[in-house]
C-alpha cells in the first residue's frame, strides 16, 4: 500500500514538473519577439515578470483592438520596461500614466486603484494606458504616429523610437515568413536556374564547336579519308 502511495506522488510530481515546463513556453510568436524585447532593454529584469508584463500587453491590446508592438514599444520608450517608474511630471508605472490627469478616470475604471502607488500593478497599467492610446488613435484617425504624438503629449523623440521598435518588431516577423517562403522555392524542382554570362559564353562555345564538327566540309574530308584507307588495305590484300 505504501508502495502504491509512493509510485502515485512521483506521478504527481512528474505530471506538476512537466507542466511548469510547458507553462515556461511562450506560443505566440509576438508574446516571445516582445518578452525578448522586454529583457534586451533590462537585463534585471525577472524572466518571470518580462513573460508576464508580454502576456499582459497581448491580452490589452486584444480587448482594445490595439497593435500589441505598439504598446509594447510605448513601455520600453516610456519606463525602460521599469514598473516602479516614475517622473518628475508624476507619470507611474510600465507606460507612465500620468495620475494627477487620469485619477478620476482611473478610479472608475478599477474601484481597487486608491493611490497613485497603486498604478505600479503591471496589469492595471497597462490596461488603463493602452486605453488611453486606444482614445488617442481614435483622434488620430488610426494614425499611429499621431495617436503617439498625442499619448505622448507632442514628444516627437519618443514617437520616433516607439516607430523605430515598432518597425523593427514587424520586420523580424516578415523575417521569419521570408525564410520560409525561400525554404519552400528551393525544395521546387521545376523552378528555372538562372544562368551566369560566364555559362552562357561556354554553352555558347560548345555549340560552336558541335556545328564546325558536324559541318558537310568536315563530313566530305572524312569520307574520302575513308576511301582511302579502304583502297590501301586493298592493295595490302592482293600483295599478301
Amino acid at each position: 500500500m505504501r508502495g502504491r502511495k509512493f509510485l502515485c506522488a512521483v506521478i504527481f510530481v512528474f505530471i506538476l514538473a512537466g507542466d511548469s515546463h510547458s507553462a515556461d513556453k511562450t506560443p505566440d510568436r509576438r508574446a516571445r519577439n516582445i518578452y525578448q524585447l522586454f529583457t534586451s532593454v533590462n537585463p534585471r529584469l525577472e524572466q518571470a515578470s518580462a513573460k508576464r508584463y508580454a502576456e499582459i500587453v497581448l491580452e490589452a491590446a486584444e480587448k482594445f483592438k490595439q497593435d500589441p508592438y505598439i504598446i509594447a514599444g510605448i513601455i520600453v520608450h516610456e519606463s525602460t520596461v521599469n514598473n516602479k517608474a516614475v517622473s518628475k511630471g508624476g507619470d507611474y508605472g510600465l507606460m507612465q500614466v500620468r495620475w494627477n490627469v487620469h485619477e478620476k478616470a482611473i478610479k472608475q475604471r478599477f474601484p481597487n486603484v486608491r493611490r497613485a502607488n497603486d498604478m505600479f500593478d503591471a496589469r492595471t497599467n497597462i490596461f488603463f494606458g493602452t486605453e488611453i492610446f486606444r482614445d488617442c488613435m481614435r483622434k488620430s484617425d488610426g494614425d499611429f504616429r499621431k495617436g503617439l504624438m498625442r499619448y505622448s503629449a507632442g514628444n516627437t523623440k519618443l514617437r520616433d523610437k516607439v516607430t523605430a521598435t515598432v518597425n523593427g518588431l514587424r520586420a523580424k516577423d516578415r523575417g521569419t515568413e521570408s525564410r520560409i517562403t525561400k525554404a519552400d522555392e528551393t525544395k521546387r524542382p521545376d523552378t528555372p536556374r538562372a544562368e551566369t554570362p560566364r555559362a552562357d559564353e561556354t554553352k555558347r562555345r560548345a555549340d560552336d564547336t558541335q556545328r564546325r564538327n558536324s559541318s558537310p566540309k568536315r563530313e566530305r574530308h572524312q569520307s574520302e579519308a575513308d576511301m582511302i584507307i579502304s583502297t590501301l588495305l586493298r592493295q595490302y590484300k592482293k600483295e599478301k
